[in-house]
C-alpha cells in the first residue's frame, strides 16, 4: 500500500507540472492514474477539479461551456446549481489550493455561477447554446441519409413511389392496348439521347401523314385498320406526354417539401 501511495505522488507531481504546462489533458491523464493507486492521496480532488474546469472551458467553441464547468445538467434547478458551486469554489480557492491553475478555475467557476445564477442571462445562454447545436447535429448527419421530419418525409417518397410504379403500369397497358396486331412488341425504352429523338422524330412524322390519309379516303369508305391503330397511338401519345407533365410536377413538388424539414 505505501509503494502505490508514493507512485501515486509521483503522478500527482507529474500531472501538477501538466498543469503548469497548460496541459490539461495529460495532467488530468496522470492525475487519474494516482487516483487509481491511491484514491485517498492528499490533494487529489484538487488536482481533478482544476483539470476539469480548464477542459470544459476550452471546449473550442465561441463560449465556454458553462454547465460542463460546473459540471451540472443543462436542465438542473438552482439549488443544484448551488451546491455544486460552493463545492467546487471550496476545492479551486486560491487559499486552500496550491496547485498551478487553481486562481483560474476558481474564477471560471465564479464566472459559471454568475451567468447560470441570472435567469434571463441564463435563458439567453440556452437559446444562443441551442442555435449553435443546430448546424453540429446536420454535419453529424450521413450526408446519403434522407432528413425526416417525424417520418412525414419518408412517407412523401413512397406515396411518389407508388405513384410512379402505377403510371408505369398504365402506360404500358395503354401502349398494348394502341399496338397493331400484327405487330412485334417493341423492346424495353432506353435512355438513349438518340434513340429519344429518333422517336420525337417518327411521332412527328406520323403526325404529319395522318391529314393527308384521311383526306385521300374516300368519304363512304370505311376507316382501316391501319388508320384506326394511328389514331389510337395518337391518343397514348398524348395521354403519355399528360402523364410525364404530371410525374415531373409531382417530384418537383416532393422536392420543395421535402426542403421544409431541414
Amino acid at each position: 500500500m505505501e509503494c502505490n501511495k508514493e507512485e501515486a505522488r509521483r503522478a500527482l507531481a507529474i500531472a501538477d507540472r501538466k498543469l503548469s504546462e497548460n496541459d490539461y489533458n495529460g495532467a488530468q491523464k496522470f492525475a487519474s492514474k494516482a487516483q487509481k493507486m491511491y484514491p485517498k492521496l492528499d490533494g487529489l480532488k484538487q488536482v481533478l477539479a482544476i483539470t476539469h474546469v480548464y477542459i470544459c472551458g476550452s471546449n473550442g467553441g465561441d463560449e465556454s461551456d458553462w454547465y460542463g464547468i460546473l459540471g451540472v445538467d443543462p436542465l438542473a434547478v438552482e439549488e443544484t446549481l448551488k451546491r455544486q458551486y460552493k463545492r467546487l469554489a471550496l476545492l479551486l480557492h486560491p487559499d486552500k489550493n496550491r496547485f498551478h491553475g487553481a486562481e483560474g478555475a476558481f474564477k471560471m467557476v465564479s464566472d459559471a455561477w454568475r451567468l447560470l445564477s441570472d435567469k434571463d442571462k441564463r435563458s439567453e445562454y440556452d437559446r444562443k447554446r441551442r442555435r449553435d447545436e443546430i448546424p453540429q447535429e446536420k454535419s453529424r448527419r450521413p450526408k446519403n441519409k434522407p432528413a425526416s421530419s417525424d417520418g412525414a418525409n419518408q412517407e412523401a417518397q413512397e406515396k411518389i413511389k407508388e405513384w410512379l410504379e402505377k403510371a408505369r403500369k398504365d402506360t404500358a397497358a395503354a401502349f398494348a392496348s394502341a399496338r397493331p396486331q400484327n405487330e412485334p412488341p417493341s423492346s424495353s425504352p432506353t435512355s438513349s439521347s438518340h434513340k429519344r429523338r429518333r422517336d420525337e422524330s417518327s411521332r412527328k412524322r406520323r403526325r404529319d401523314e395522318i391529314p393527308q390519309k384521311r383526306s385521300k379516303r374516300p368519304k363512304n369508305e370505311p376507316a382501316s385498320s391501319d388508320g384506326a391503330n394511328q389514331e389510337a397511338r395518337e391518343r397514348f401519345i398524348e395521354w403519355f406526354e399528360k402523364a410525364r407533365e404530371d410525374v415531373a410536377a409531382g417530384v418537383a413538388a416532393a422536392k420543395i417539401n421535402s426542403q421544409h424539414y431541414y
